[in-house]
């Protein structure tokens, strides 16, 4: 799913908050994916996605990624958007507090996949402003944009803290990915006990704990003692940002620990 480092525009850096901290687990109107291809797909957005091409060239090789490309540089990567418009849903933090009727995982944002003539890939990820969407973030790989889309008739969510997939499905959540696995074991868990294993993660590290306001960053690994574990992937940011507006943080600490594996 991943052929490159991960390289992330500079909206999610600068604090840009995501939608749908408390929002409902079930999609909503079939018009919000809509108007969101149709942003993704603007003069605008292709031209940014184009830049972020020649911003990821620049990285593979080693240069200092420089701000301003020029239009024409961008253009010539071709950018399109490949596949359907997916909603992606993030761990619910009133879940992980244990509040009565809280979701699993609420919308975080938008996503569609991209790619350049160069044989690239992006994922685009939206956001509501006013009556419609925006672009808010242009990200390496196509993880946002793919897994989403295996549904099945359930909700897919992710994770972030430990970048994690998950299908929740007839009172089950079930692993899409590796890490997942390493979690909740190849065959799942119910939603109790996937609860209870939230809560050992990030209880003590909520908004308002003193984890928190100490500004820490954690280091736990996603193995439970599940069998068949996969690899340990390493020390993974704790739920820092589990708090107002939900996965909008949870998505920024994915970010940190993206770039802490290489990208920037």
């Amino acid at each position: 799913m991943r052929t490159t480092a991960r390289l992330a525009a500079g909206s999610l850096i600068a604090g840009t908050v995501l939608m749908g901290g408390t929002a409902a687990l079930a999609a909503g109107p079939s018009s919000d994916e809509a108007a969101a291809a149709k942003a993704a797909a603007s003069p605008a957005a292709r031209q940014r996605l184009g830049a972020f091409f020649v911003h990821l060239d620049q990285h593979q090789r080693g240069q200092l990624v420089t701000q301003a490309v020029p239009k024409a540089a961008a253009q010539a990567k071709a950018p399109r958007l490949e596949g359907s418009v997916q909603r992606v849903y993030s761990l619910n933090p009133a879940f992980v507090k244990g509040d009565g009727g809280a979701p699993v995982a609420t919308f975080a944002y938008m996503a569609v996949g991209a790619a350049s003539a160069s044989g690239q890939h992006a994922t685009v990820w939206l956001t509501r402003s006013g009556a419609g969407w925006q672009v808010m973030n242009v990200i390496s790989g196509t993880e946002e944009a793919v897994y989403p889309a295996r549904a099945q008739g359930g909700t897919v969510f992710t994770e972030p803290q430990i970048h994690a997939w998950y299908r929740l499905k007839d009172g089950r959540v079930t692993a899409l990915n590796d890490t997942a696995a390493s979690s909740v074991g190849r065959t799942g868990v119910t939603v109790a006990a996937y609860r209870r294993l939230v809560r050992s993660r990030y209880a003590d590290k909520l908004p308002g704990t003193a984890y928190q306001r100490s500004g820490k960053l954690g280091g736990f690994s996603p193995a439970t003692g599940v069998s068949d574990p996969a690899p340990d992937r390493g020390p993974a940011p704790a739920l820092l940002a589990l708090g107002a507006g939900g996965a909008v943080t949870a998505a920024g600490v994915a970010l940190v620990r993206r770039r802490r594996q290489g990208s920037y």
